[in-house]
């Protein structure tokens, strides 16, 4: 009971009072992507199903033409177009790997520029700021497959601890490493979600065997190896930090 307390507590936002202010975004979205507009997707958190008030309210992956940008910069020029867009409309801006954040009135939002590939399809090409690449992904089976999961509430509850705790924890690699390796053979039933924290906890401490030591794989992209995105150190802090949670006699000593 006090997990699922926590969960309404940290219900995502309610946008209703958004929804002006929301539209002038993707108003300018569209005017700066102009020629190469394809659309604006529901991206991240929300679509999936696994969005907290402590993270980012909405995430826009702004779908733009295949070829847009090719002699200026490609994927770099628009994400660094993008940015200087935003920089001139709205406060507090800042790039992150592959969207931009801005605040807006108090509403964290993640816009991601993405050109979708030729053809019939979901799958677009992300710059990468971090390595200064590119990878492909195709949001709508990410959306997809953690949605239908089952394991939406465990991974809310994960992604609480990690922002009380100041985790460096991806929000993509955490759902992956869920739903395809931590807790793939537990129940699904509403009353396991304690037991089902519990044993991702005691996972996550492992000296040996932890899963943060398996290859988990982009299903959308077999090159895109997520549990590459985090560093042997940063890996380390939730290896402690779950260390830490395990000697705890009470959950309101390990979300609050």
């Amino acid at each position: 009971m006090y997990l699922y307390q926590i969960l309404q507590k940290y219900n995502a936002h309610d946008l209703t009072n958004y929804s002006s202010l929301l539209s002038q975004l993707k108003g300018t979205l569209q005017t700066w992507a102009s020629s190469c507009y394809v659309n604006i997707l529901d991206s991240g958190s929300r679509a999936k199903g696994t969005a907290i008030s402590l993270a980012s309210d909405v995430d826009y992956l702004v779908s733009l033409t295949s070829g847009c940008n090719d002699n200026n910069g490609g994927l770099k020029g628009c994400y660094d177009s993008l940015f200087t867009k935003l920089s001139n409309t709205y406060t507090s801006v800042r790039k992150q790997n592959v969207s931009v954040r801005i605040n807006l009135s108090g509403l964290e939002i993640d816009i991601t520029p993405a050109r979708k590939q030729n053809g019939n399809t979901n799958y677009h090409n992300l710059y990468l700021s971090k390595s200064n690449s590119w990878t492909q992904t195709n949001i709508q089976k990410h959306i997809t497959d953690i949605s239908q999961s089952g394991r939406t509430n465990e991974i809310k509850i994960l992604k609480i601890w990690r922002e009380l705790h100041q985790i460096d924890f991806q929000s993509i690699y955490l759902e992956y490493l869920l739903v395809n390796n931590i807790l793939l053979n537990r129940s699904k039933d509403i009353n396991s979600l304690g037991d089902n924290v519990w044993h991702a906890f005691n996972e996550l401490a492992k000296t040996q065997g932890n899963p943060l030591t398996s290859r988990i794989v982009d299903p959308a992209n077999s090159n895109n190896i997520l549990s590459d995105l985090l560093t042997n150190a940063e890996k380390n802090k939730i290896i402690s930090q779950a260390q830490t949670a395990i000697r705890q006699t009470n959950w309101n000593q390990i979300v609050w």
